[in-house]
């Protein structure tokens, strides 16, 4: 069962932790203290800095500094060994499904989009830039150039639905109006990798940025601070190997799982739940 990833209810760390119910709320113990948690000072932070930098960004794809190269010097970030994660106890993982590197700092989305018609053995899908761009225009994704007074640049989640179901897929879209802190997108979001099923995240990383959902590690223990989310990310720039995926603390990710551009208002754990109409082949 996934662990509760509300935000503790007080900044003190001296609480004990009582046996958990349902989705009662994670109270940290001393023993924890020593490692990193977000007190609500934290919390204040992780809402605050995206937030500026999603006005930094002035636009709604993904705005990411120019791509540079790996630099010399010793490996800081270390990958994983993904091909063993789906036999490792305590790990939920979808194989077979990486995140192509999109090649512009505005198509997260259909970068996202090839990947997962990719798993799925869509026709007609290559992992090129033609392809990509190809997506890009059939979903209506905007770009600086010719971009109207006031419009969002990148690709909107009901538009990232649109070109799913037309290239035949079912598609369900799922966010939160207002910031919960049950956990409860979480473990649906589990529940899916669980069952095999890519699920497409938009959160503010990057000043907005789409990614696909394909593994968790629970870590075998029962502190759900410290589990890990794997996402199939289209700008794996986060560690030194690039191989098409990122690792992220789950309790970071759900509390940065928001997006202030997609929607015409701030909006909370969106994702898309994507399946093939009919059984493909290859599958």
């Amino acid at each position: 069962m996934l662990r509760s990833f509300a935000q503790p209810r007080t900044s003190q760390m001296t609480t004990t932790r009582s046996p958990r119910q349902g989705n009662a709320p994670f109270r940290p113990t001393a023993a924890t203290q020593v490692r990193k948690r977000a007190s609500s000072f934290d919390r204040l932070l992780l809402w605050i800095k995206p937030l500026g930098l999603a006005v930094l960004s002035l636009a709604a794809g993904c705005t990411h500094p120019p791509s540079a190269p790996r630099v010399g010097g010793g490996s800081w970030f270390p990958g994983a060994d993904v091909a063993g994660l789906a036999a490792r106890p305590g790990v939920d993982f979808i194989p077979g499904l990486r995140g192509y590197q999109q090649t512009t700092d505005y198509t997260c989305g259909p970068a996202a989009l090839l990947s997962v018609a990719r798993f799925y053995h869509r026709s007609g899908i290559a992992e090129d830039a033609a392809t990509e761009m190809r997506i890009a225009q059939e979903a209506g994704t905007r770009f600086p150039e010719g971009l109207p007074p006031g419009g969002k640049l990148g690709t909107k989640p009901e538009e990232m639905v649109a070109w799913l179901e037309k290239n035949g897929f079912e598609a369900k879209l799922e966010f939160e109006a207002k910031p919960g802190d049950d956990g409860a997108a979480l473990r649906r979001l589990r529940e899916n990798i669980r069952r095999g099923i890519p699920t497409l995240v938009a959160w503010i990383d990057l000043g907005g940025h789409w990614a696909v959902a394909v593994g968790y590690d629970d870590r075998q223990n029962e502190d759900p601070w410290d589990d890990v989310l794997i996402l199939a990310d289209p700008y794996d720039w986060y560690d030194d190997v690039r191989d098409g995926y990122t690792f992220v603390n789950a309790n970071r990710f759900y509390w940065m799982w928001f997006d202030t551009h997609h929607f015409d208002r701030e909006t909370w754990r969106g994702m898309i739940t994507v399946s093939p109409k009919t059984p493909l082949s290859g599958r």
